[in-house]
């Protein structure tokens, strides 16, 4: 959910597990273990195998107040796998020939807002929306929890994501998560089914599946069998509210083991029920598992994000593939393989990243497979590889608000026989060539990076296998410069608050000249006002039912940049006025610079939208 997350290098590789576990006791003993040393309170977990169920059930506990245990039919609130509930609801309609993965939206619902600079060449298609590659920014967050006392129905909780339905690039070329598109997508299935897609969900596919406590409720607070979502801070957990959500069709399901154990059958089944009923047909979720309308598709990316469904790990002894799930209390889980006929799927009520659990149990499940063998590298074209070396940056952020795509910066240099990315910063990523654009990290089965030229004739290389992809367009060879400016920037405006105190100090024991006092202090001013805007950030990216109203933290974040944006200006005016008044040159000339450093910083947030926030209101 943060929106300053800058993308210094792929994720780091998950630990692999010490031993083998061969047992469903000795795994779930390592789990809880793993949940102590986390401070997990509660865990909803699945294992299933295309004939049996190994585990539906919960350890430790759904409220750490009322000792209430986490059992088989405790609901958990499992975020953007709903995503894939809302897509294979569109392929039931496709089915019907209602609609079609390659319909333009523009047509077939032209009410929908979407503001494409080029919808007569590149119209956005259904098939954009549930791969991510319309284009859309992310939602704010002041637009994720409802606090009001309404929902929106359909046409009118897609308005309300207006702003960040404008296309970005050519739909159909990069990928980058946007809830507001899946909105679009839970619209559709309401405008063409002719039910709302909780009735609909529920209707066609929660009970034939036999998923006895589902439910795509918006408002889950009031159901006796939910479990508290926490967040250990401070040396004890918090208790997150249950509140509604504004984007219900990107987030709003409710589950527990017993259902999920349903789900991840239906998968194994080849989209059939228990009673051995098709939902839908195995052609379908064979599209659901395929990235259609990217570059990197069309240039034979084997991986990458699907209709709701992509590779969940591309390492180990097979790939799984899936979603996974985070809301404020909660991160979920669903990973399965269709070929060896196992799957998972778990939840977590204490706002901590799953992967260690998931790892455990990937491996649980894979204990007596296969090991699957990568691709064999294949010799590097030279000519080919040196067309592509070079500088790059990060062309499809996820959040126009990103600050971190002005230091995500990727260098490709050709060492020896190998290919190497290097972030500015972070570690660098080897790539073996398995074919002429296609490359793999070393512990991957599949190829994951491809190059390749955008419409404009760019280098683009695109890399990662998640949600989390990059799309790296070639950076010219200013590439420095902006990362250079940033960092000389930041400096200056510590050490010119660092030097702010000292003066303070003197300024209190009358020992500055009056004229100069302001011109010395406004840096450090301008330096507060950003860490309180960081705290204020920081503290409602784990706490969203602050936003959407006057708190402390919407007050802040609108509120600093503007602060920071006054000081910066006031000081470098005061300075130019009274420079001469300095008697020493050597502070006037280090405040000139430091006063540019600060007016580049609001230049930045001038850009990226930073200035007048008001996340009080949607």
């Amino acid at each position: 959910m943060l929106l300053l997350t800058a993308a210094t290098g792929r994720p780091a590789h998950a630990q692999r597990a010490s031993h083998v576990i061969n047992s469903v006791p000795e795994l779930t003993d390592s789990i809880r273990r793993v949940m102590v040393k986390e401070h997990i309170p509660g865990l909803m977990l699945v294992l299933a195998t295309r004939d049996s169920v190994l585990y539906a059930g919960g350890l430790g506990e759904a409220n750490s107040t009322t000792h209430q245990p986490v059992t088989a039919h405790t609901l958990f609130r499992i975020g953007s796998i709903t995503k894939s509930f809302i897509a294979l609801g569109l392929l039931q309609l496709i089915e019907q020939g209602k609609l079609h993965l390659n319909d333009e939206v523009r047509k077939i619902a032209p009410e929908v807002p979407i503001d494409n600079p080029w919808e007569t060449t590149d119209p956005v298609r259904v098939v954009h929306l549930l791969e991510h590659t319309a284009g859309f920014d992310d939602m704010g967050l002041n637009r994720f929890g409802n606090y009001t006392a309404t929902d929106l129905p359909g046409r009118a909780s897609v308005e309300l994501y207006r702003d960040e339905l404008r296309c970005r690039w050519r739909p159909g070329e990069r990928m980058a998560y946007s809830n507001p598109g899946y909105q679009i997508a839970g619209y559709l299935l309401e405008k063409f089914s002719g039910q709302s897609y909780e009735q609909y969900l529920t209707q066609h596919f929660l009970r034939p599946l036999g998923m006895p406590d589902a439910t795509p409720t918006r408002r889950p607070g009031a159901l006796p069998q939910l479990a508290q979502g926490y967040t250990y801070t401070g040396g004890r957990y918090e208790a997150n509210p249950p509140f509604a959500l504004y984007p219900g069709a990107s987030g709003s399901m409710n589950a527990s083991a017993a259902d999920m154990a349903r789900y991840v059958q239906f998968f194994l089944h080849d989209g059939r029920t228990a009673a051995g009923t098709a939902l839908v047909q195995p052609a379908s979720l064979r599209e659901m598992e395929t990235m259609h309308s990217t570059l990197a598709a069309r240039n034979g990316q084997p991986t990458g994000y699907g209709l709701a469904n992509y590779a969940v790990t591309v390492e180990g002894k097979a790939i799984y593939r899936g979603h996974g799930g985070a809301i404020p209390g909660f991160i979920s889980a669903l990973g399965y393989n269709r070929e060896l006929g196992v799957g998972y799927a778990l939840s977590n009520n204490g706002n901590h990243r799953k992967s260690r659990i998931e790892l455990l149990v990937q491996q649980f499940l894979l204990r007596q497979a296969p090991a699957s063998l990568p691709p064999a590298p294949v010799a590097l074209a030279t000519t080919q590889a040196a067309a592509y070396l070079g500088h790059y940056r990060v062309a499809a952020p996820r959040y126009q608000k990103d600050l971190g795509t002005i230091v995500s910066v990727y260098s490709l240099e050709r060492r020896g026989p190998l290919l190497v990315l290097q972030p500015l910063i972070g570690k660098p990523d080897t790539l073996l060539a398995t074919g002429p654009h296609l490359f793999r990290h070393p512990s991957e089965l599949v190829a994951s990076t491809v190059f390749t030229h955008d419409a404009d004739g760019h280098r683009v290389l695109i890399t990662g296998t998640t949600p989390a992809q990059y799309y790296l367009i070639e950076a010219g060879s200013w590439w420095w410069l902006a990362p250079a400016l940033l960092a000389l920037s930041g400096l200056l405006a510590v050490t010119a608050s660092l030097a702010g105190l000292v003066w303070l100090v003197y300024a209190l024991r009358r020992r500055l000249p009056r004229a100069q006092v302001l011109p010395r202090l406004l840096p450090l001013l301008a330096t507060l006002a950003v860490v309180a805007t960081a705290w204020a950030f920081t503290s409602a990216s784990t706490k969203l039912d602050h936003l959407g109203r006057v708190s402390a933290e919407s007050v802040l974040i609108f509120m600093g940049p503007l602060a920071f944006t006054a000081f910066a200006l006031a000081g470098l005016a005061l300075l130019l006025v009274r420079f001469r008044q300095f008697r020493s040159r050597l502070a006037a000339w280090y405040l000139l610079f430091t006063y540019g450093g600060l007016c580049f910083l609001v230049a930045v947030l001038g850009a990226y939208s930073w200035l007048g926030m008001r996340l009080w209101s949607v």
